[in-house]
């Protein structure tokens, strides 16, 4: 088939109109719903059975289709801007949301309003000029470059942060449209658990806000152990030379010196680990913002294509066709979800527990760091050029057990947050994980 030739004109469509389209493993088109075929231009029976890149844009970079497909094939969801092109040759551009399914691929589009997705199209035009003049693999560094350049850790952080940005810019959108209510009892029944569910979907969104806050005082307060801790590594090599430039009158404070090198080694070991388990706790915290917000897309998608289906009862026979033949694929999916995001809660609460334990190891420190300076103090009084020398090494090393003490403090608060807000989170969404399956059945009363 001939690709058609591209136009600067866009395809029409709302922000409250929600599409998706099912592929088998090699991408090739099993199911539409019908503001996908809309949108496409291309009759049903055209575009059914044709490859996704039916539809694919000249303007999208081709790296960014290759990390899509590849994530896909690593049984991973991705989130990406996409440019499209109709079949007249008209664009529309999409926040496609894709996960793996049973013997295939499942994506849900909608329309991007945020402020993200202004950036996104200026970077896409940038990275598709440098893959034209070399060539897709030389582009993708650029890509993870600009991305990071925008403020994002990588492209896994960049998606979830825009697909929750995306989200709840179409939900503002929404608002202020005053979308009437149904008089449809069924219909205006499934607003209502769709609703809720959203709903409590957005609570969640909030507690993930407050878990990312809680990383980020994590991971300012390791910093600033770390680097008040290398002005302590070095005190206590200074102080073991001082003391032996005293010699036999520091001969008690040189014991001490030592000891304090050896403490300052195992508060460097236990720092390192703790900053590891800081790292791995924001990863975890990605990964259930994007599980998140993929049962979000997905609950509202289901929403719109049952209500979708029940419009067309009035002029068609097989209304319900489409509906039942995706019913399992987004019923199992959105469980799986929900399963996936359980795991990614139970491994934030090992997370936790880990560094809980590694947080009372730290507190140790404390007391011997005061032993350490409560002797120093006594020792290096002995003598008024001693005391002179050592006053210094002594406040410093109060001033550190005093950090630590504050750190340790306000690392048990945050982690006593999270802890609660992860508990939360797995009841809440417990008690979501049969809404897809009661909204099907829900729209089959209609039938």
């Amino acid at each position: 088939m001939k690709k058609p030739t591209p136009v600067s004109k866009e395809v029409p469509f709302e922000a409250d109109e929600l599409f998706f389209s099912t592929t088998d493993l090699r991408g090739i088109i099993q199911y539409g719903n019908d503001v996908f075929i809309r949108i496409s231009g291309y009759p049903s029976e055209t575009i059914l059975s044709a490859p996704h890149n039916i539809i694919r844009h000249p303007d999208m970079p081709k790296c960014v289709f290759k990390l899509f497909w590849d994530t896909l094939k690593q049984d991973k969801p991705i989130g990406a801007y996409v440019k499209n092109m109709a079949a007249d040759g008209r664009y529309y551009w999409v926040f496609a949301f894709a996960f793996p399914v049973q013997n295939g691929y499942l994506s849900i589009r909608f329309k991007p309003t945020s402020k993200v997705f202004d950036r996104v199209q200026e970077i896409y035009h940038r990275v598709l000029q440098h893959e034209k003049e070399t060539s897709m693999e030389d582009a993708d560094p650029l890509l993870m470059d600009l991305v990071r350049k925008e403020g994002f850790r990588d492209y896994e952080d960049f998606m979830v942060q825009a697909a929750i940005l995306e989200l709840s810019s179409r939900d503002k959108a929404l608002k202020s449209s005053n979308q009437a209510t149904s008089n449809d009892h069924v219909v205006q029944d499934i607003s209502d658990v769709t609703a809720k569910t959203a709903a409590s979907f957005d609570q969640n969104f909030a507690k993930i806000s407050a878990y990312q806050k809680s990383n980020e005082v994590f991971i300012n307060s390791v910093n600033m152990l770390e680097d008040e801790f290398n002005k302590l590594k070095f005190l206590s090599i200074n102080m073991k030379i001082l003391a032996g430039n005293f010699g036999d009158e520091a001969v008690t404070l040189g014991v001490i010196s030592e000891e304090f090198s050896k403490l300052a080694a195992k508060i460097e070991e236990q720092l390192t680990t703790f900053s590891s388990f800081v790292k791995e706790l924001q990863d975890v915290i990605k990964h259930c913002s994007l599980h998140l917000a993929a049962l979000k897309t997905q609950m509202i998608m289901v929403d719109f294509f049952v209500k979708e289906s029940i419009n067309k009862l009035s002029t068609s026979e097989n209304a319900f066709a489409g509906m039942l033949q995706n019913r399992e694929v987004f019923t199992s999916l959105f469980n799986h979800s929900i399963k996936t995001l359980g795991q990614e809660l139970s491994l934030l609460q090992n997370r936790l527990n880990a560094i809980t334990a590694q947080i009372k190891e730290i507190q140790k420190f404390i007391s011997g760091l005061e032993v350490i300076k409560q002797i120093g103090a006594i020792e290096s009084a002995r003598t008024d050029e001693v005391k002179k020398s050592f006053d210094y090494y002594l406040t410093e090393m109060d001033s550190f057990t005093s950090l630590l003490s504050r750190t340790i403090s306000t690392l048990n608060e945050q982690r006593d947050v999270l802890s609660k807000n992860t508990n939360e989170i797995y009841q809440s969404s417990e008690r979501v994980s049969g809404n897809i399956e009661r909204l099907f059945e829900m729209a089959l009363l209609k039938g």
